[in-house]
């Protein structure tokens, strides 16, 4: 049997069952969207909410250790607890009273363990409900530690928080992600947006994770960390973000160096 058919076990034997601990979420709908999932790990998707970071380190759980990730789910549920690797969670009272409006976007099998993942996190800021945007940031210090404590043990982190990154830092993630690691980039979500793509940005607000090398062409051979403004140059890729893979740039029109630049702020790469 693979590891996705011993993940799927897991699940059948969870559906049968009746006991649980969070009573807001449905049994049937976590044990479905738990399927999806452990066929095709992109499907994790944060939806309404601003749990990119959760996304993006859960959908690496999922890919390397469809068990784990699926024992993580059906823990939370039933018991309230849970743990990835050496990452003991645990959600606050709050979070497992709320309940999710009738049509909200995320999906329940999401919503258990991003939400948890996020909220076990914060020392300050409780995560309880999909519209706290402030309590779900996830800073770069706790990705790299989700990713140590998951078992990932070759950790790569250039970001930054103010200020974009350049052109040599780009390169070094595309070559890491060439040799096999999971390339997570630091961007400002305009990046992903066609009318605001060129739109400088102040600070980062979103993390994707690159599924295809970056194509990058007519660097500033003289200056290049600089934003070059070269109107030939172009750069396309794709990433995983919101449950499905989308190209950058979005439309038609191409992306510059410049572009790019003015909304990319570093990236996180690891290996096993």
């Amino acid at each position: 049997m693979s590891a996705q058919d011993d993940a799927k076990k897991l699940v059948d034997d969870f559906e049968k069952r009746t006991s649980t601990f969070w009573t807001t979420l449905s049994r049937a709908d976590i044990a479905a969207d738990l399927r999806v999932r452990i066929d095709n790990p992109d499907k994790i998707n944060q939806g309404e909410t601003s749990l990119c970071g959760p996304a993006d380190f859960v959908r690496d759980v999922a890919e390397d250790n469809p068990v784990e990730y699926a024992r993580a789910v059906i823990e939370l549920y039933e018991t309230g607890r849970t743990r990835i690797g050496t990452l003991d969670l645990k959600p606050c009272h709050d979070l497992r009273a709320h309940a999710l409006p009738v049509h909200h976007q995320i999906a329940d099998g999401d919503w258990i363990i991003l939400a948890t993942l996020r909220d076990d996190d914060n020392w300050w800021f409780d995560y309880q409900s999909q519209s706290n945007d402030l309590a779900a940031i996830t800073m770069p210090h706790t990705m790299e530690k989700w990713l140590k404590a998951g078992g990932y043990t070759d950790i790569i982190s250039d970001t930054n928080i103010i200020a974009c990154k350049d052109l040599p830092n780009a390169l070094r993630a595309n070559k890491l992600y060439s040799k096999g690691y999971k390339v997570t980039l630091f961007i400002n979500a305009w990046m992903l947006d066609a009318d605001h793509m060129c739109d400088a940005s102040t600070f980062p607000d979103h993390w994707v994770a690159l599924t295809t090398a970056m194509s990058i062409h007519s660097i500033n051979v003289s200056n290049p960390g600089a934003l070059t403004e070269d109107k030939n140059s172009t750069v396309e890729f794709e990433v995983y973000t919101w449950g499905d893979h989308k190209s950058v740039p979005v439309g038609s029109k191409p992306m510059t160096d410049y572009c790019f630049l003015c909304n990319y702020y570093g990236f996180i790469a690891c290996r096993r």
